[in-house]
């Protein structure tokens, strides 16, 4: 008898690619890329023409995300830091031997950005390029909503720097602790880092005050903005935990809502519908589903689109108008949901 198809299969298209998903990504444009274990990447170009694989790096893909405009922006352990066109075109913006470029950013004013290692490079459009040092490796890099401020977070805090005033000194927003992923709300109010430890960080930046999220069960792996960045949801082991950036003071003072618990399945990748009160959740035996946010619901409404199988769910994307909603797993396993 045959195997009946998850939704992912019946309603989206799906492919079985060669190596372990690191991530998933769409352009401004609407392409698509995933980026492979194997170095490659796998691009899905809008408007129907037919995907196309590139070798990107000599090792691994370590980090994805969309160029300014069109394309793709990836990092390497080769210590590559590559510039992707949709039509497979490689510019390598920057080579640093014997670093790995675990992190990669841009924004849509042209400026890119990596790390390697205790190092910040920052690429201009014309590709002249400014490097900073830092006092510890870095765990992570977010442009501000403006592009004009680029957050580089490391051991004992963050630091903020001026992306156009080449002379001026970082922000500095500390605390003690290892300080790994970071965000800005999209509002620009509000810096975030999830950290070595059980807990989220933060900091107010207009009104100057400090922000912990904790009572996590383990580490903040994975975690995504959703509805306009009124809500920001986190892993936390066998849920998911949303906390409520609607206020002014955002989430002090308030207890996160929980969805999408289970008993027998850990979180491992998360994706916020920019558009609606819905977010992704992806788990480690391969299951992912979609839950909606109602604070007012007495019951939770959710829609499992792929059942367990297939490794590990590594990354999820929405598209940046929310129709589609991209998953990828660690045994290769990739897939379109279209999102009515």
């Amino acid at each position: 008898m045959a195997k009946p198809q998850s939704f992912i299969e019946e309603l989206g298209e799906v492919w079985q690619l060669t190596d372990y998903v690191v991530a998933c990504r769409f352009d401004g444009a609407g392409n698509l890329a995933f980026a492979l274990g194997d170095g490659s990447l796998f691009i899905v170009p809008v408007g129907g023409q037919a995907p196309l694989t590139i070798q990107a790096h000599s090792g691994a893909c370590l980090s994805l995300c969309a160029a300014p405009g069109q394309g793709f922006l990836s990092g390497g352990d080769d210590g590559r830091f590559l510039a992707i066109a949709v039509d497979g075109n490689i510019e390598q913006l920057g080579h640093y031997p014997g670093r790995w470029i675990e992190h990669v950013d841009s924004h849509s004013n042209g400026l890119m950005a990596c790390s390697a290692g205790k190092h910040l490079h920052l690429i201009k459009p014309d590709r002249s390029s400014v490097a900073i040092e830092h006092a510890s490796t870095l765990g992570g890099l977010s442009f501000s909503p403006d592009g004009r401020q680029l957050s580089a977070s490391h051991y004992g805090g963050v630091s903020v720097h001026w992306t156009l005033l080449e002379d001026a000194k970082p922000k500095t927003l500390k605390w003690a602790g290892s300080h790994l992923a970071v965000t800005w709300s999209p509002d620009a109010r509000f810096v975030l880092t999830s950290m070595q430890e059980n807990c989220i960080r933060g900091w107010r930046l207009k009104e100057p005050q400090d922000l912990h999220m904790s009572g996590y069960g383990s580490r903040v792996r994975s975690w995504t903005w959703l509805h306009g960045g009124r809500w920001l949801a986190t892993s936390a082991g066998d849920c998911v935990a949303c906390w409520p950036f609607k206020k002014r003071s955002g989430p002090m003072g308030e207890t996160p809502i929980t969805l999408a618990c289970r008993e027998d399945g850990l979180v491992s990748a998360l994706a916020g519908d920019p558009m609606r009160p819905l977010v992704a959740v992806g788990y480690e035996d391969g299951m992912a589903l979609i839950a909606e946010l109602d604070e007012s619901a007495t019951t939770e409404r959710t829609i499992m689109i792929k059942p367990p199988g297939n490794g590990a769910v590594t990354s999820m994307v929405f598209a940046p108008d929310g129709t589609r909603l991209v998953i990828g797993t660690a045994e290769g396993f990739v897939g379109i949901m279209p999102m009515a």
